[in-house]
């Protein structure tokens, strides 16, 4: 894992930079999304591999290139696939509906939620991360949500591959007695998913590093700012409830 900014000791100290030279709102050709900056220098990284381990040194890399949302909002949206199928497989949609209508039902709830994190929450990750002293923009946090994010819930996303080989249908529906009837499939199935959660809970870990980055704060500022962020959605989650209860309530009534 990257050090605050994964600079090696002879190259200049980011740290001693005033952050709003490093993190300008503007995105003009002589900071940040423009020309490259002439305290980067590019970390050479792949990013589809560097991610897993340098997630800073990626994170910047991104915010100093040329084009910092190149492909960001499609592999948001990728992702976002990959979260629906995780949702039809917890809330077993494919006991309620047709093969046709699982799928159509997966891409429609994984365009909205992925168009609604890319726009939304990375305006709400710079709001709240500028409460906690965070410079980054909402630009830099699309760079987060769609080509950190992205990246890592696609390639994690990818183990749905032998998931929908072992299980198949079964992954979406309460009762397996298919897979029940196997033991070797149902080791190798938990198996997959031990692996599925594992790379998740070690994406997250990265998502706050790269959070962290773009907000020029520590990872453990991250998780704050992600924590108040839970917190106040939990808030208005609970207000428009009890909203709808009263006034179901109060209709009821008359």
């Amino acid at each position: 894992m990257d050090g605050r900014y994964g600079r090696d000791n002879n190259e200049p100290n980011e740290r001693e930079l005033d952050p709003r030279d490093r993190y300008p709102e503007s995105r003009s050709l002589s900071g940040r999304g423009g020309q490259a900056d002439s305290r980067h220098t590019p970390s050479g990284l792949s990013p589809w591999r560097g991610v897993w381990m340098h997630p800073r040194l990626v994170t910047r890399d991104f915010i100093y290139s040329a084009r910092p949302l190149r492909g960001a909002l499609l592999l948001a949206l990728i992702a976002s696939m990959f979260g629906a199928l995780n949702t039809a497989s917890t809330r077993n949609w494919g006991d309620d509906m047709s093969l046709p209508m699982l799928v159509l039902s997966v891409m429609v709830t994984g365009l909205i939620s992925g168009l609604v994190t890319y726009y939304v929450v990375s305006w709400l990750f710079k709001l709240v991360g500028g409460w906690l002293g965070g410079v980054g923009s909402s630009k830099d946090m699309r760079i987060v949500v769609g080509r950190i994010s992205g990246m890592l819930g696609i390639m994690i996303g990818l183990l749905w591959i032998p998931e929908l080989l072992i299980a198949g249908r079964e992954n979406f529906t309460f009762e397996t007695p298919n897979l029940d009837a196997s033991t070797l499939r149902s080791l190798l199935y938990m198996g997959v998913l031990l692996l599925e959660f594992a790379f998740g809970f070690w994406a997250f870990v990265l998502i706050l590093h790269a959070t962290g980055e773009a907000h020029a704060f520590s990872a453990w500022r991250a998780l704050l700012m992600y924590f108040i962020l839970g917190v106040l959605l939990l808030l208005v989650l609970v207000a428009v409830v009890l909203v709808v209860a009263l006034v179901s309530g109060t209709a009821l009534g008359m």
